[in-house]
């Protein structure tokens, strides 16, 4: 199985309104996390699959069943505001929808919502 279909598998495990950190993933999986974060970016169709507002554009659902919004930082926030093929918010927005909540920080509550 190539390594990025490992990381996939294994995010389609994440329930809904839960998290689990790229680091976790990774060490799961005996990658670096940034591999993990490669693997997840590399999903630009699902993230195109987005309008600005989260809203599933592809015929009304994801191009992908790959929940990518639920890989998180390590200190509970976001990373995806920096890349440009991702509008911004959109993940905090699908996270949200999941029911997880954030602080004044934009942080996630992680000992809540983390999946072990």
């Amino acid at each position: 199985m190539r390594t990025y279909d490992k990381v996939y598998n294994l995010v389609k495990k994440i329930p809904r309104g839960k998290v689990m950190t790229y680091g976790q993933i990774g060490q799961m999986l005996d990658l670096n996390p940034r591999v993990v974060g490669w693997a997840l970016n590399r999903l630009a169709k699902v993230k195109a699959g987005f309008s600005a507002k989260g809203r599933p554009t592809s015929g009304g659902k994801p191009a992908s069943t790959v929940p990518w919004q639920r890989v998180i930082n390590s200190k509970g926030g976001i990373s995806t505001n920096k890349l440009m093929n991702i509008p911004l918010d959109l993940q905090k927005k699908l996270l949200e929808r999941e029911g997880i909540a954030f602080d004044k920080n934009q942080k996630i509550d992680l000992k809540k919502y983390l999946w072990k």
